[in-house]
């Protein structure tokens, strides 16, 4: 990447006061309180804001376009991030000593921080790592008008294979390291670079893609990658719903691979809210070394809930989910011993597993449900008769002595929260011999 980036300033300069103007003249609804950085995953000084991409003044977004633009047709722009100091915060601190901060946190996080030169009061900076991916930004920051602005965005060479793809596109790279079971119900179409689900209604699509690039943190990469795929799509808010809101879960595939997965309101960008603007947007990832493996769901606004959702899609996959090219042994007994509760208003169940491979099941002494299936509390231990388990993989045999029944599960462990609610430990069992039948889903007994 070209850190010198001098002959952008005239350009920049020229439209500095529409740009200060514009942004100091942003309402309330124009951006979020943020802690961390969307593009680099760094934590920011206090009182930052984040401008929403709709409210991003043209000032700004033209001086990116010229940013990649002075670089000759070698650099393709990538995401952008706005981001705003001003009120007491700003005052209290001084852009000084906030920008510093700023290049401290990126610098304490492997990052390269270079100011390229200031001029009219805008200074002008590249950003740049090498591990554990080779990726650059560029941008600039000014302050006037009570407000400190600061802009960037990331920029790759042009030859390089787009990191923003729609639906339709094959964005190259290959898929055959996945290994999973469809779904019954859905359709499956594979192609050298994307692996398509479709729902037996058309409605509803989930696509696996290749590797892609990792900040090391799941969860950041979910939000950038989400709305990179989805073009011409935001989150949405409203009916007491805010922009950070959906279902969120982590945990392991079957192989001992860290995953994460969200469910988010989507709504086109620019289009006049109503409900057929909006969808349901779905997102896997799973760490590969220094990349992630990515799905992509999307299907019509609120329908998550349903059996046939790209949310439920998703879930009976994780219990099979492999990578061909993972030979890395996972036990995953520690995690399944200890008591575990399952309630709904009429029955109860508890298991209790021992590590001598000995069970306990039986009814749940006292639970209580706080709102829904999501946000459900069992406080429980079990009791009953003492039975054998084994494991095989993520597989669980249960032996029963006194019917000699036996039952074979497929089992996972994953945690998950609803908005901005604690995260909740949890168990499911897939019925091996009828998977079509449903997973059962235990928490964690307290």
């Amino acid at each position: 990447m070209n850190h010198n980036i001098t002959y952008l300033r005239t350009a920049a300069c020229v439209v500095a006061l529409g740009l200060f103007f514009s942004v100091t003249a942003f309402g309330q609804g124009d951006a979020e309180p943020v802690g961390r950085s969307s593009l680099t995953g760094v934590s920011l000084p206090k009182g930052a804001l984040r401008m929403y991409d709709k409210y991003v003044p043209e000032e700004v977004a033209r001086t990116m376009n010229k940013i990649v633009a002075g670089g000759g047709g070698k650099l393709r722009q990538g995401e952008t991030e706005v981001l705003v100091w001003t009120g007491s915060d700003l005052k209290k601190a001084g852009a000084k000593t906030i920008t510093e901060s700023v290049g401290s946190a990126l610098r304490s996080e492997g990052w390269e921080f270079e100011i390229s030169g200031t001029e009219s009061g805008i200074t002008f900076f590249s950003v740049l790592r090498t591990q554990p991916e080779r990726r650059g930004l560029l941008g600039f920051f000014g302050e006037a008008e009570g407000s400190l602005v600061f802009a960037w965005t990331e920029v790759h060479a042009a030859a390089a294979t787009p990191t923003r793809i729609a639906e339709n596109d094959d964005p190259g790279g290959s898929v055959s390291d996945y290994s999973f079971t469809t779904p019954s119900g859905w359709s499956r179409k594979d192609e050298t670079g994307k692996i398509t689900l479709s729902s037996v209604d058309g409605e509803k699509t989930l696509i696996f893609l290749p590797l892609m690039d990792s900040s090391g943190n799941l969860e950041l990469d979910a939000e950038r990658i989400l709305w990179q795929l989805l073009k011409g799509y935001e989150t949405w808010s409203g009916n007491g719903f805010e922009r950070d809101y959906g279902v969120f879960e982590r945990g392991r595939t079957a192989q001992g691979l860290e995953y994460y997965r969200a469910y988010r309101y989507a709504a086109q960008k620019g289009v006049e809210d109503s409900y057929s603007s909006r969808i349901d947007a779905n997102i896997l990832l799973v760490k590969l070394g220094n990349k992630v493996a990515v799905a992509v769901g999307r299907q019509p606004f609120q329908s998550d809930s349903g059996r046939d959702s790209t949310g439920s899609a998703i879930d009976l996959i994780l219990y099979d989910l492999r990578f061909n090219s993972v030979k890395t042994p996972y036990n995953l007994k520690s995690e399944l011993l200890g008591s575990w509760s399952t309630a709904s208003s009429t029955v109860a169940i508890a298991y209790t597993f021992n590590p001598n491979g000995t069970f306990n099941k039986g009814g749940a002494i006292s639970f209580r449900t706080s709102h829904d299936a999501t946000r459900d509390k069992v406080t429980t231990t079990s009791y009953g008769m003492t039975d054998s388990y084994s494991l095989s993989g993520n597989v669980i045999t249960q032996n029963y002595k006194r019917s000699r029944e036996t039952y074979k599960y497929k089992i996972r462990f994953y945690e998950t929260k609803y908005d901005k609610d604690a995260w909740q430990k949890k168990l499911g069992f897939l019925p091996v011999e009828d998977p079509d039948n449903g997973t059962i889903v235990f928490r964690r007994s307290e």
